[in-house]
């Protein structure tokens, strides 16, 4: 599997880490916010073993509470 199909995975990871969230508690707010992704979807983002859609950056962004840019920050 390719470990570079995304930009955003790592930071995701971060971000989550730093929120005190679980990946089932990420991947439960992004449900609530409609978005159909489960635990392994997410898991595979974070690994950049997934390409993460732009519907994938939108409700990781809304989920986590940052503008979209910030997923792609360092």
């Amino acid at each position: 599997m390719r470990r570079d199909a995304n930009l955003i995975g790592r930071k995701v990871a971060k971000l989550r880490y730093q929120q005190e969230l679980t990946q089932d508690m990420l991947v439960a707010r992004m449900q609530v916010l409609q978005c159909n992704i489960t635990r392994a979807v997410l898991s595979n983002i974070e690994l950049q073993k997934y390409v993460a859609t732009d519907k994938h950056v939108y409700f990781l962004a809304k989920a986590l509470k940052v503008e979209i840019a910030e997923l792609f920050r360092p």
